[in-house]
C-alpha cells in the first residue's frame, strides 16, 4: 500500500453517493459486533464503490466513534489509497485481490467468529451435512492451506487474497456460488453482489460452523443424501429456481 492522503477528490463518483456508501460500510462493520461474529475491533467490511474503487474499515479504530467520512478509499488498480484520513485495515491487500478477479462482487466479509475460527484452526473444511448448509454451499465449506515462508514474507495479506483464489480455482468453484471460504488457522471470509450480502453470508457461515459442529458432538447416524443436498442448493441457484419471490 502506498502512503494514506488525507483527502482526494475522486471526481468519477458522485460525493452523496460516495458518502452514503461510507456510512453503509460504516454500518455494516458495526453489524458484525452486533451479530456476534467479532469481539474488540476484529475483522473488516468492505465495499465496491464502482469497478475501480472500494471502502474499507479504517485498521484498529473504535466503530462506536469512528466517523463514515473518514473511511478510506482504495484504488482496485493501482493499489494505492486515494481518499480517507485513516489507514486502511490490514487485510486490504486480501480485499483487493478478490474485488480484482471478481468484478461482480460487491462486498467482502472477514470474521473471526468463533465456530468458523475452531473449523479453520483445524484446518478442516467444513462438511455439508444439512440442507441449511446446502442451501448456501453446494458442497463443503472449502479450506484453503497455508501460505508459504517465502510468499508470507512477499506480501502476506496479497499472498492470502492469492491463497483464496488459488483454492477456488484449484477446487472449480465459482464465487457467485460458493459465497465464502475459510483459510486454514485463519478464519472465514465471505463475498456476495449485494452490497450488505458478505454479512449475512458471514452470519449463515457461522451458523453452518456451529450447527455441523454440535451435530458431530451428538454422533451423525445417516448421511445426508446427496439429492437432497443438490435439490436445495437447485431451487435456490439453479437455472430453475423457484426460492423467493423473484
Amino acid at each position: 500500500m502506498s502512503k494514506y492522503n488525507k483527502y482526494v477528490y475522486i471526481d468519477s463518483i458522485d460525493m452523496k453517493f460516495k458518502l452514503s456508501l461510507k456510512k453503509k460500510c460504516l454500518e455494516q462493520n458495526r453489524l458484525l459486533s452486533k451479530k456476534n461474529l467479532i469481539i474488540h475491533n476484529f475483522g473488516n467490511v468492505s465495499l465496491r464503490l464502482d469497478k475501480n474503487y472500494f471502502i474499507i474499515k479504517p485498521s484498529g479504530i473504535n466503530l462506536k466513534t469512528v466517523k463514515a467520512s473518514e473511511f478510506p478509499v482504495v484504488n482496485i488498480k493501482t493499489n494505492k489509497v486515494v481518499e480517507g484520513k485513516l489507514k486502511p485495515s490490514s487485510d486490504t491487500p486480501t480485499h483487493l485481490e478478490i474485488y480484482k478477479k471478481y468484478p461482480k462482487l460487491k462486498s467482502i466479509t472477514h470474521t473471526h467468529s468463533p465456530y468458523a475460527i475452531t473449523w479453520a484452526q483445524s484446518g478442516k473444511a467444513i462438511p455439508l451435512i444439512g440442507t441449511t448448509h446446502a442451501d448456501y454451499w453446494s458442497d463443503e465449506v472449502p479450506i484453503a492451506g497455508f501460505l508459504s515462508l517465502k510468499e508470507l514474507n512477499k506480501g502476506y495479506e496479497k499472498n492470502t487474497g492469492n491463497l483464496i483464489l488459488r483454492t477456488l480455482k484449484k477446487k472449480k468453484l465459482n464465487p457467485y456460488q460458493c459465497p465464502g471460504i475459510l483459510v486454514s488457522g485463519h478464519g472465514p471470509f465471505t463475498w456476495g453482489t449485494e452490497i450488505d450480502s458478505s454479512v449475512i453470508n458471514a452470519e449463515i457461515l457461522e451458523f453452518i460452523a456451529k450447527t455441523t459442529f454440535n451435530s458431530f458432538l451428538i454422533k451423525i447416524k445417516k448421511k445426508l443424501p446427496k439429492y437432497i443436498s443438490r435439490k436445495h442448493f437447485k431451487r435456490k441457484h439453479g437455472n430453475n429456481s423457484y426460492y423467493g419471490q423473484n
